[in-house]
């Protein structure tokens, strides 16, 4: 298929379009004010006094990124809860009035 995709490349995108990226706890910044996943900006912001409500913010989770590859939501999500819980079960004298 001259100036066209062939199969093989349009099979080739779409595995890479598929490809998930490893999360990692180094990919994200963690303090009193809230948990930020840095590669997507994806986010959460505790209220105040009530660390486990608040605002989520999903940043460019869903996006592909110029190399085909993204982030996985669900994972980037459970990572995101699971070291804020973390990060206040260690740090409770911050959260406690």
């Amino acid at each position: 298929m001259a100036g066209g995709l062939s199969l093989q490349n349009l099979a080739s995108c779409w595995t890479s379009m598929m490809e998930t990226i490893l999360v990692r706890r180094d990919q994200f910044t963690i303090s009193p004010s809230g948990i930020i996943h840095k590669p997507t900006d994806a986010a959460f912001t505790p209220h105040p006094g009530a660390p486990f409500s608040g605002i989520t913010r999903l940043g460019q989770l869903g996006n592909t990124g110029p190399n085909g590859c993204r982030f996985s939501a669900d994972d980037v999500q459970r990572m995101l809860r699971q070291l804020w819980a973390e990060y206040v079960a260690s740090n409770s004298q911050l959260f406690n009035p």
